[in-house]
């Protein structure tokens, strides 16, 4: 058993590891970055390099994790670059084991995305091929930002970590409702759903040195939705103007709306049909409403986002929030690509 997951080391668990059969074990070690709780280490081996990865049981759901390995069987099959799952010899391709539910990914080398940048176009066009590979994919309806009917729950509790937010707080939760209804009213509820990659943002994908998408990283999230859901969360990730080199404090509130424009440009471009009806003139809105859940969702949960001040967190997201909305009709205009 792991007596504790930080001082887990794979390679003093062969019981674990045999079951590759990987042959020779040259180097393991720890690699950070990805889904909170989750365990990740590089193995090196004489089969070749792959990330390991743990979550601890009960953090994804059986569905969920059944639906992780059709949707990578979905790309694999189309071509979309996304890392395998390296079966056990018994072709178990999910291994519980100390507490921990365990697979085996084949390694996707490559650069970080940035933000802002013509790494936007190359993203749109990755979305768009992840979108079309999974077009016909059905899963569990896990709930997105935009079905959650919690936000009054997390603002509450956001707020016991940060209350000397509590106007900037109760300020985007008023945007998100008003941003929810915009969205109903645009016909949201009539969108096809299909499984969707869930957390699509710059570092979850990795680029070659031509600048194309090499890899797609991270499936944790994937869930059922209508697309523009997640065409929404794309365009405000690569738009956001935020730098872990500037204070919180002095973060532009405005986006760097041309970047969205290419990504949703690349991507009509690429996905084949016709997106579903309104989808242009609810982006900004369900911008609104990824931007308050992923602003109060981590707070409320966590306490903390990583090297930056809660309540500054907060009023960052507000000022955003209602940069977009006071724009939501010329942003609606400027990323419905043009013919």
């Amino acid at each position: 058993m792991i007596p504790a997951a930080k001082n887990f080391d794979p390679s003093q668990s062969p019981e674990l590891l045999e079951g590759w059969m990987l042959g020779q074990i040259n180097s393991v070690r720890p690699h950070d970055g990805g889904s909170s709780g989750a365990q990740k280490f590089v193995i090196d081996s004489a089969e070749g390099r792959f990330l390991l990865k743990g979550r601890p049981v009960g953090s994804l759901s059986p569905e969920r994790l059944e639906l992780m390995r059709q949707v990578t069987a979905d790309c694999i099959e189309a071509g979309v670059p996304v890392a395998d799952f390296r079966p056990q010899a018994d072709g178990q391709r999910h291994v519980q084991w100390g507490g921990f539910v365990w697979e085996l990914q084949s390694w996707i080398s490559g650069r970080n995305g940035r933000r802002a940048s013509d790494d936007a176009i190359s993203s749109g066009i990755a979305l768009a091929m992840f979108h079309r590979a999974t077009r016909q994919r059905q899963g569990p309806i896990e709930k997105g930002y935009h079905h959650r009917q919690d936000l009054d729950k997390l603002a509450r509790l956001a707020l016991s970590h940060a209350p000397q937010a509590e106007s900037a707080l109760c300020a985007l939760v008023t945007i998100a409702k008003v941003a929810r209804s915009k969205v109903q009213d645009r016909g949201i509820a009539v969108h096809r759903k299909q499984a969707l990659h869930g957390d699509w943002h710059p570092r979850n994908l990795r680029f070659n040195a031509q600048g194309q998408v090499c890899g797609i990283l991270d499936l944790d999230a994937v869930r059922t939705d209508a697309v523009a859901t997640e065409l929404a969360t794309a365009v405000l990730h690569v738009s956001l103007r935020r730098s872990r080199d500037t204070p919180t404090e002095h973060w532009p509130e405005g986006l760097r709306y041309k970047a969205g424009q290419r990504l949703t440009s690349a991507w009509r471009s690429r996905i084949g049909q016709e997106p579903g009806l309104g989808t242009w003139g609810m982006l900004p809105w369900l911008m609104i409403e990824a931007l308050a859940f992923e602003t109060i969702l981590p707070i409320a949960v966590r306490g903390e986002i990583a090297g930056i001040d809660p309540a500054a967190w907060i009023q960052a997201g507000a000022k955003s929030a209602e940069w977009i909305r006071e724009r939501s009709r010329a942003l609606a205009d400027c990323l419905a690509p043009k013919r």
